[in-house]
């Protein structure tokens, strides 16, 4: 019997040993699951940017801020814009729209990114966590990719971006949304830097050399707990 395995039944044993309902345990687990860099669906995600680049050809004249206005009115109504669309758009924080909309060929590539991350998350962790060591691996990942595929500058400028968020209250693992926000930008730095300093690798190369990364007992990344 594996050790997985066997923590996994003695776990339950102790449930049932305590008399606490099964479904308890099991919600406790899920709150720790991130889908904080979960990629866009390509089709989706393509159709935000094919609109923008409408508007655009229709209102060359028009600044970024008009293009956004424009994509805002839109977003509300269905016979505009198909639903998956709506929902991308809604989804982003602002500054990110504006960033889809100034570079919206690097932004396939962020989610493209974000694709690769989410991936090599679960298949080195099993799980895509929140606030633990999977997490830091996963925005180390995002970034070095990023910076592989639209360079250090705008890797940093999207991946900023992506955590302008409202950082009022606690995350579901009970830490405040600060101390995630701080951890994140620690990380996408972290994992920025190990991009330049390694240039040219493989995906999965990349994936070992940020997980070895993270494994170090003095690593560079941080997080906030070791519940996974």
């Amino acid at each position: 019997m594996n050790k997985k395995k066997a923590v996994f039944i003695i776990s339950i044993a102790a449930v049932l040993t305590l008399g606490v309902p099964i479904q308890t345990w099991a919600d406790s687990n899920d709150s720790l699951v991130s889908n904080d860099l979960a990629p866009f669906v390509e089709r989706d995600f393509e159709g935000v940017v094919e609109q923008i680049l409408n508007i655009k050809s229709e209102h060359p004249e028009w600044t970024e801020q008009q293009v956004e206005d424009a994509m805002d009115v839109n977003a509300p109504g269905k016979s505009a814009m198909r639903s998956g669309i709506i929902d991308i758009w809604n989804s982003l924080t602002d500054n990110e729209k504006k960033l889809v909309i100034r570079y919206p060929f690097d932004a396939l590539k962020v989610n493209q990114a974000k694709n690769i991350a989410t991936t090599q998350t679960e298949t080195k962790f099993g799980v895509n966590g929140l606030g633990n060591k999977s997490d830091a691996f996963r925005h180390g990942i995002w970034n070095a990719e990023m910076t592989y595929l639209i360079g250090e500058t705008k890797a940093e400028l999207f991946a900023t971006a992506h955590e302008d968020k409202d950082v009022s209250g606690t995350e579901s693992d009970g830490f405040l949304k600060t101390e995630h926000k701080n951890m994140d930008l620690h990380n996408n730095e972290v994992g920025r830097i190990l991009a330049m300093q390694n240039p040219g690798l493989t995906e999965d190369a990349l994936a070992n050399l940020i997980y070895s990364e993270v494994n170090k007992e003095n690593s560079s990344f941080i997080w906030l707990h070791d519940i996974s």
